[in-house]
């Protein structure tokens, strides 16, 4: 009996809807680091906030983006209280 090994991807996706009052800014500040090597990320501008779309290799990878990307927006939002 012969056995076979066979390779399995899985990519995993997550949509998160952001409010906030200044998302326009942070769209800006953050379009630019959309694509990594295990995740890509985009961010789109909605009429009342963010859209963060993020796909992934594997778990891993998406909770590390998940948690990279949710870090840097609400960075910027507290960044933008305190200027404001």
């Amino acid at each position: 009996m012969e056995s076979k090994v066979v390779a399995v991807k899985i990519m995993s996706r997550v949509e998160v809807k952001i409010k906030t009052n200044a998302f326009d800014v942070i769209y800006n500040a953050l379009k630019v680091d959309e694509d990594k090597d295990r995740s890509k990320a985009k961010l789109y501008l909605t009429k009342d906030g963010l859209l963060l779309k993020i796909e992934a290799e594997d778990l891993t990878a998406l909770r590390s983006a998940i948690n990279v990307w949710l870090r840097l927006i609400k960075m910027c939002d507290e960044i933008i209280e305190v200027l404001v």
